[in-house]
């Protein structure tokens, strides 16, 4: 893929961007002229997609412009704080105890290595109403990094508040001024749903009955063990999950643009398919992750080293099969 194929994504993650903005601008404007609280959804789906489009950035991937990534300074976060937790810490130490995404003792046990505790075994049920939490926990991360970290500059501190303030003013301050406190619900609606929508995205991907954890090889080998895949080679969820569908594809080639992930889920399974991951659909990824909280909850889950954990090839099946017969 040549440098100006890449390049020619360039306006695409701008007007995406901008479509989004102005999807948000439009509900929360119908909200305060409504007070229909169901005007949160298109708000915190769109905010969703944004916050996709500024992981990319953050990525530095080639044909996402950098500066879209102080949207996530738009939404009241801090990008320089993700790339910090997300970029070196959990995609370098994926599935492991030092992993960021894997710090959730003793509220939930997603690591076998964590304790477990007798809350655990319902954590399968729990786990929803805690990503209700996410999109408060990502803010307030950014807030406290902002204001405490010593990496950040003023040049980054006053440009993060001046940012910040519109969405501050559109989501908190004009809410309480036309509809007083319980201005606030939209707020918290649109938070909640936000969370849920990243807490499924980047949960079921890592943790779930097919991967492994503390796993052993290559760079490269570490992440196809720890990654799994749903609706792999499907356009339309690849662009709604911003790539994080084909999970596989994003922790080997982060620096890739998602709209080329399908294209390289296709290579990779064909490549590596004792390796390669696959969960079928969504519904059926958000299946193996409860199975693996459930699991995880009462005992600890058997380690798995190496071979593949997904569905077999439809080769494997008739081999498979061909030895049931002679058998």
């Amino acid at each position: 893929m040549g440098k100006e194929t890449y390049k020619s994504y360039y306006a695409v993650y701008v007007l995406d961007a901008v479509v989004m903005c102005s999807i948000c601008l439009f509900s929360i404007f119908h909200y305060l002229n409504s007070e229909s609280l169901l005007w949160s959804v298109p708000v915190a789906l769109a905010e969703a997609k944004l916050g996709l489009i500024a992981h990319e950035a953050s990525h530095q991937c080639r044909g996402c412009p950098f500066f879209l990534a102080w949207l996530y300074d738009t939404a009241m976060g801090s990008h320089s704080q993700w790339m910090a937790k997300h970029n070196k810490g959990h995609h370098l130490k994926t599935n492991t105890l030092e992993d960021p995404d894997m710090q959730m003792s003793p509220i939930m046990r997603v690591h076998p290595a964590q304790p477990r505790n007798w809350w655990h075994k319902y954590q399968h049920i729990y786990q929803l109403p805690l990503f209700f939490c996410v999109a408060w926990s990502l803010r307030i991360q950014g807030i406290i990094h902002i204001n405490t970290s010593p990496t950040v500059s003023w040049k980054e501190f006053l440009t993060h508040y001046i940012l910040a303030a519109p969405a501050t003013f559109l989501y908190i301050v004009l809410p309480l001024y036309m509809k007083g406190p319980k201005g606030l619900a939209f707020f918290f609606m649109c938070n909640g749903i936000l969370g849920i929508t990243y807490g499924l995205l980047f949960s079921v991907s890592h943790v779930n009955t097919l991967v492994q954890f503390d796993p052993t090889g290559t760079q490269l080998e570490k992440q196809m063990r720890t990654t799994a895949d749903y609706n792999s080679g499907s356009w339309l969820v690849n662009y709604l999950t911003g790539g994080l569908n084909h999970q596989v594809v994003h922790h080997m080639y982060p620096h890739v643009p998602s709209y080329e992930y399908p294209a390289l889920a296709r290579k990779i399974r064909e490549e590596n398919p004792a390796e390669y991951r696959d969960m079928g659909s969504f519904p059926a990824a958000v299946w193996s992750n409860m199975k693996y909280l459930m699991k995880s909850g009462v005992t600890d889950p058997a380690p798995k080293r190496g071979g593949r954990g997904g569905r077999k090839s439809p080769a494997r099946r008739g081999r498979s099969k061909s030895r049931g017969r002679a058998q």
